[in-house]
């Protein structure tokens, strides 16, 4: 009898070490339960959060204004969209936020929160947790661009003097040794440029390539180093606002001459279109500039182009104007390089409005595209962003024979992945990390 009582006994403590043991298994699992759900879910937002901020700041990448620094600006957006974001209610401090910017047009956000107090995790000795997140973003190489006008443009190019050079020549044929159209002054033309100036319209020189005399791509290597965007005409002008741009941000462009005797496209500009009939169709030319479909048009790609056969003056005309209309009182400054007095925000905070008279067009290479008169197609080497400059005053509808022109605001981000050829500045951002 006393042995079974003295059993008894060591079970009742066997009970109780078994109790306590699963007392503290219980408390166990509930810290994995409970505490970890809480970290998990306050990981998820500060990954939210980085996330976010490196997508801001990458697409600073974007923006084609030379005098804005790039990286100055990806930071800064970095840091204002984390601050947007909260990690398990507590709002994302300055201080929590490190940015990385070595690597080119890549920006990596880390967020280091303070430690996180846990509940039941105390019970087995873990009674804080620290959350960590990190994320990186590119700007990346594309080969495609979105709602393209029907406007085919070459890439600039250094324009040379034929020599000898000789006073019969026609204009277009002497040249200008700066790579830019000259002014002929004091000559007004219906089919001339509007002088920011004076709102007179001018007659400018219609130039040409001549291959063997003006250069594009003086090592060979694809880049088009007298292109739009290169340094090639930093500082010409002088103090003329109208021609000093820095990387020709902000320079002034024909993007279609609407002389009569000229026809609908001059020179080396051309309309093009995804099928031959888009290409040649005034009403086709004339819907695709009012309210241009967003067909996506992809560089390497081979399409139909035309000098003007069939797309008339008195067709396009209104359509430019109709798309100048829609935001009416805009207007280019060139003192200040930017767009006054639109009606649309500056929603990529890229010293741009959101307007319908930003634009985007196709580029080609002057020296190996649209060479003879039998040529017919296009390929595309790259997209550009362009705002459509006013008319002169006076000048509207069918009968304003006044040349539509713009202004160079640096190449478009693309849409979609790569893939194939790439436009040199063509861009997209892409979240890697």
């Amino acid at each position: 009898m006393r042995t079974g009582g003295c059993g008894r006994q060591r079970e009742r403590g066997v009970t109780l070490v078994m109790m306590a043991l699963m007392l503290f298994l219980a408390l166990g699992m509930s810290a994995l339960v409970v505490d970890f759900g809480m970290i998990k879910a306050a990981k998820a937002e500060a990954q939210r959060a980085v996330d976010a901020a490196a997508l801001a700041g990458a697409s600073a990448f974007l923006i084609s204004d030379p005098l804005i620094n790039k990286a100055t600006e990806a930071e800064a957006r970095a840091r204002e969209y984390a601050g947007k974001h909260a990690v398990h209610r507590i709002a994302i401090t300055n201080p929590q936020i490190a940015v990385d910017l070595t690597r080119p047009d890549t920006i990596t956000v880390t967020y280091t929160g303070p430690q996180m107090p846990l509940w039941f995790a105390q019970a087995i000795g873990v009674p804080t947790m620290g959350i960590n997140a990190s994320a990186t973003a590119r700007a990346y190489e594309t080969s495609h661009a979105s709602c393209v006008m029907p406007v085919a443009l070459p890439d600039l190019w250094q324009n040379n003097d034929i020599a000898p050079a000789d006073a019969n020549d026609a204009p277009e044929e002497l040249g200008t040794p700066d790579g830019i159209w000259s002014y002929l002054d004091g000559v007004i033309a219906d089919n001339g440029w509007m002088d920011p100036g004076t709102g007179n319209t001018v007659e400018r020189e219609l130039w040409e390539f001549d291959p063997g005399v003006d250069v594009y791509d003086a090592d060979n290597d694809g880049q088009g180093d007298y292109g739009y965007g290169t340094a090639a005409r930093n500082g010409l002008g002088g103090s003329d606002p109208l021609l000093n741009k820095t990387n020709d941000y902000g320079r002034q462009i024909m993007l279609m001459n609407l002389s009569s005797k000229d026809g609908t496209v001059s020179s080396n500009y051309y309309a093009w279109g995804y099928t031959s009939n888009d290409a040649n169709s005034g009403d086709v030319l004339r819907d695709k500039i009012s309210d241009p479909s967003c067909e996506i048009a992809t560089v390497g790609t081979e399409y139909p182009a035309s000098a003007g056969n069939g797309a008339t003056a008195g067709t396009i005309s209104p359509a430019w104007d109709q798309r100048i209309g829609y935001d009416a009182d805009a207007t280019w400054n060139d003192v200040t390089n930017r767009v006054d007095d639109s009606d649309y925000p500056d929603r990529d905070r890229d010293g741009l409005p959101d307007s319908p008279r930003v634009v985007v067009v196709a580029l080609y290479d002057p020296e190996n595209e649209m060479t003879g008169p039998s040529d017919n197609t296009l390929v595309f080497n790259n997209f550009a962003k362009i705002w459509v400059d006013e008319r002169p005053p006076g000048c509207s509808g069918a009968s304003c024979k006044s040349a539509i022109t713009g202004r160079f605001l640096g190449y478009v981000g693309g849409r979609g992945g790569g893939g194939g050829s790439t436009g040199s500045l063509i861009k997209v951002v892409q979240l890697i990390k």
